[in-house]
Parts: structure tokens; C-alpha cells; sequence
């Protein structure tokens, strides 16, 4: 029996250490930063959230750029805006908002099939539906596109990227995936009302050393969370994992 269960840990250990990534959500009109995964498990102080050295949060890009004040709590990280003349505002969540942890160290997956990686987590909130086209930001971003209904972009280093796994959940728990085309693009079905959660990992073959350690490859993982107003209700449809929205709400 000891057996069984060692070999049903070491099963479920390759999932438990790609599972998890950062995400923006927002609480009424204060944003925070998560670290887990969204319906399933929010991490804590002490504990894995301890494992995000020290996260970035702006909002804007270049002259506009407006950087986040980033504090640990027990069950996130709490974010409140910093003014020009470098006072904290209250908290209040941009209609773009965007997040990175670099600074992780080096890991030895090689146990779990994903050899000395540096992993790499981004996270972006946007307003919703898309009413603008916007640069990605991030080295690996994913974005809604205007003016196209329930379609989202992917881009590694500026550029699309194409056959991506992009994985939505929706409030619900229902959770579907797909692959994106030539361009990058895919779309993905939104309905029901709330918030949602789009996750991208890319793999970059790239060797480097961080922090004294050596790695073979980059992991970059990115979510990208929005709410929706409109839509049928999620109460009392969750399903779990891998279910199809029902006939006639692929909208």
C-alpha cells in the first residue's frame, strides 16, 4: 500500500509543479495578486506565496507607466498605485494591469520530465470586451483582441506565436483548451458571467546561468484574467474540468 501511494504522489508531482501561476483579480475596486490556481487553491503567508520574492505591478507602458506598491498579506499581495509626487493613491484597479516575477530562482525539474529550468511568471488584466488593440508587453503576453468576439493573441518576444496550449477557466470551474493558429490567434467561448482566467506555458530552449545556477531552458507561464458582466449565471453549472458549454451559449 506504501508503494501504491508513493507511486501516486510521485504520479501527481509533475502537475503540482507546473499547476500554479500569478494572477490579477480584482475585489470590488481593489486589485490584488494571487499565487495558485484560481479555483482550486490560493496560496498563503507563511507558506508558497512565499515562494514570489518580489513581484512587479504597473499599470501603462512608457511615459505613461504607472508602477504598483506591492505588499505580502497572508493570502496575497495587496496593490496600491503610487502618485507623481511618489505617494501611495488608494487602491484602485487600472483598466490594464499588469504584473511579473522574475526573480526566481533556478529549479531541477529534470525528475519531472523538464530538465534545469528558470521559470518565469506574467500576469495581465484587462478591461473587457477589448475596446482597443495594445502592444504586448510581456516576453510572453496574451491579450484580447477588439473588435473580435471571445478572441485572444498570443506573442512571445513581441512576435505571435503559433500552436500555443491556451488553457480557459471560467467562473464555473469549466475549464476548455486549444491551440492557437498561425497567428496566434484563438477563440475561446465566455458564457456565463464573472471572471475569467486564460494560462499560457512556453518552453524556451534557451541555456543561461541566474544567480549562479545554470539552466537549460526558460519556462514562461502568463495568465491573463477579465471580468465579464454579461451572460447567463454560474450558479449551478459548474462542472469541473474539460466540460463543452452547453448548446447555444458558445457565445
Amino acid at each position: 500500500m506504501k508503494r501504491i501511494l508513493a507511486a501516486l504522489l510521485i504520479a501527481l508531482l509533475p502537475a503540482l509543479a507546473q499547476g500554479h501561476y500569478l494572477w490579477l483579480e480584482k475585489h470590488g475596486a481593489e486589485p490584488r495578486l494571487y499565487f495558485g490556481e484560481i479555483n482550486e487553491v490560493r496560496e498563503r503567508s507563511p507558506g508558497r506565496l512565499d515562494e514570489i520574492p518580489a513581484p512587479k505591478v504597473w499599470s501603462g507602458a512608457d511615459a505613461a507607466r504607472r508602477d504598483y506598491t506591492v505588499s505580502r498579506t497572508a493570502t496575497h499581495f495587496a496593490l496600491v498605485a503610487a502618485m507623481s509626487d511618489g505617494k501611495a493613491s488608494s487602491p484602485v484597479l487600472q483598466p490594464t494591469l499588469l504584473a511579473s516575477e522574475t526573480g526566481i530562482g533556478v529549479k531541477d525539474w529534470t525528475k519531472f520530465g523538464l530538465g534545469i529550468v528558470k521559470p518565469m511568471f506574467y500576469a495581465r488584466y484587462a478591461a473587457w470586451p477589448a475596446q482597443a488593440e495594445v502592444a504586448p508587453l510581456h516576453a510572453l503576453d496574451l491579450l484580447p483582441v477588439a473588435g473580435k468576439k471571445n478572441t485572444f493573441q498570443v506573442f512571445f518576444n513581441g512576435a505571435p506565436l503559433p500552436k500555443a496550449k491556451v488553457v480557459i477557466v471560467a467562473p464555473n470551474d469549466w475549464t476548455q483548451d486549444g491551440r492557437t493558429d498561425a497567428q496566434g490567434l484563438i477563440s475561446l467561448p465566455t458564457p456565463w458571467r464573472g471572471t475569467y482566467l486564460l494560462e499560457v506555458i512556453h518552453k524556451e530552449e534557451r541555456a543561461g546561468e541566474f544567480e549562479g545556477k545554470k539552466y537549460e531552458a526558460v519556462r514562461h507561464c502568463v495568465t491573463l484574467t477579465f471580468d465579464q458582466s454579461a451572460g447567463v449565471s454560474p450558479a449551478g453549472t459548474g462542472g469541473g474540468a474539460s466540460l463543452r458549454a452547453p448548446a447555444g451559449m458558445a457565445e
